[in-house]
């Protein structure tokens, strides 16, 4: 399994659909008395591997999976298989979902040969999926699957103030202090590092994280190593990097365990170890929206909102950018054509809801029910609002009147909760603290939209008072 988790992706839901899958195959575990309605293979977002996604009947019609297989949540390419099963060459194991959170029960096969990887596929299934993984011969044997790296829960982004590193000029914020968005999206002062001034072990609670090394290498002739201006962009590029929250999985010296896909230590041409899709994204010439993003002035001057990659001066990024992907026999026009990236994000931002189940909504007396599990974020909104994303800039979406929050340290509350009832250990997010919530209208249309963690949807349904 092979994870690309780039500079300003999601947490969770890229491993969630990250295990990557080649169609035809001998050594599936049995697929016997699993009722199938038929498949999906398509090209993963983040891995740009071939996947399959097996409808195994509860919960799904023939419409529905096909309607599932088509839309964005699965990626890139996809094709719809009425009635046939998965088929794997050299498989990891199955990944068997049976979770009411997602309403319906599915499989998803991890492809792959080499043993080494069998604990994170396992990991992915079993600690994001809440699955039950059932391994191959490949993994027969293979270790228990470590915790994810960083945590199980999204610790939200917030704001550091320290003193300079020893050595270092003040800090632009009162007293010399350096103040730092502690974010995916989050940098600290242009020209100094984001590990010396934030906790990458936070950073690694809002993504996945999995090490592997760049696929490229460099020549030690090429020529760009003798052009002075273009070593001077490499030079500016990897000090805009180094100061922003990417550092934390694309650099092998600050990782826990190794550079994830690119690696700024790799050598001056790191560059090559991007590929051209995440560098149209990098760019701003792919929509990356979905990632969420800061506003400059509260990034110590980092602009994500026109480019993927935070940077101080947008439009010399994408000037590099562009050389670069002309250099590789690419234009701006293909670099716009790429899919816009987030991939279960970008599907949740464009979510249309559905009316409620009878066992999902807020009843005639406050009670609030939702399906599946114990939740951290809890939405009441009107009607029409536009579906909550990440933080820091799509996660309270205009027409929101109520939203509760459960800290990372604190237990997930059940269903049954009270509208307007703050229970113990929870936080009122809006409106502020202490403040009363609108009061529901009989007659009225909302929306309660209620996640498991971060990107993790439980409920999303309209329902009348």
């Amino acid at each position: 399994m092979k994870l690309r988790p780039f500079a300003s992706v999601h947490p969770l839901l890229a491993v969630l659909l990250s295990v990557a899958g080649l169609w035809g195959c001998e050594d599936s575990p049995s697929t016997e008395g699993v009722s199938t309605l038929g498949s999906c293979v398509y090209t993963n977002t983040f891995s740009r591997e071939l996947e399959c996604k097996e409808y195994t009947g509860a919960g799904w019609d023939l419409a529905s999976a096909e309607v599932d297989c088509a839309r964005p949540l699965a990626g890139q390419d996809s094709t719809f298989f009425p009635a046939l099963a998965c088929d794997f060459e050299a498989i990891l194991g199955v990944c068997d979902v049976q979770d009411s959170r997602f309403s319906r029960d599915f499989r998803l096969f991890l492809s792959g040969d080499d043993a080494s990887l069998c604990t994170a596929g396992e990991s992915a299934c079993t600690g994001i999926l809440m699955g039950t993984f059932e391994a191959s011969s490949v993994c027969e044997g293979a270790a228990p699957a470590p915790p994810p790296s960083g945590g199980t829960v999204f610790i939200q982004p917030y704001q550091e103030c320290v003193p300079p590193v020893e050595g270092e000029a003040a800090g632009m914020s009162d007293g010399g202090q350096v103040c730092t968005q502690v974010a995916i999206s989050g940098c600290t002062e242009p020209g100094r590092r984001f590990d010396d001034y934030a906790s990458c072990e936070v950073i690694l609670t809002q993504r996945p994280y999995y090490a592997y090394p760049p696929a490229a290498s460099t020549d030690p002739e090429d020529p760009r190593l003798s052009d002075a201006e273009y070593m001077n962009d490499m030079t500016w590029l990897t000090e805009q990097v180094s100061a922003c929250a990417c550092i934390c999985c694309h650099s092998d010296s600050s990782s826990t365990e190794g550079a994830s896909g690119w690696d700024i230590d790799q050598g001056p041409l790191w560059i090559d170890g991007v590929d051209d899709e995440a560098l149209a994204m990098l760019g701003g010439f792919s929509d990356s929206r979905a990632f969420g993003a800061y506003t400059p002035e509260n990034n110590n001057g980092f602009n994500r909102t026109e480019v993927g990659l935070p940077s101080t001066d947008p439009e010399r990024l994408q000037a590099f950018v562009l050389a670069e992907l002309e250099r590789r026999g690419r234009d701006q026009a293909w670099a716009e054509g790429v899919s816009a990236f987030g991939g279960p994000l970008v599907a949740q931002l464009e979510h249309v809801p559905e009316a409620c189940a009878s066992s999902e909504g807020i009843s005639d007396d406050g009670t609030i029910t939702w399906a599946g599990a114990d939740a951290r974020y809890i939405y009441v909104m009107e009607a029409g609002s536009a579906n909550p994303g990440v933080p820091p800039n799509l996660d309270l979406p205009e027409g929101t009147l109520w939203r509760l929050d459960v800290g990372s340290a604190d237990a997930a509350v059940s269903s049954g909760i009270q509208y307007g009832v703050v229970p113990e250990g929870v936080t009122q997010r809006w409106p502020s603290e202490g403040a009363a919530p609108a009061d529901l209208v009989e007659g009225q249309e909302y929306y309660l939209y209620v996640l498991f963690d971060i990107g993790v949807p439980l409920s999303r349904c309209t329902f009348t008072r």
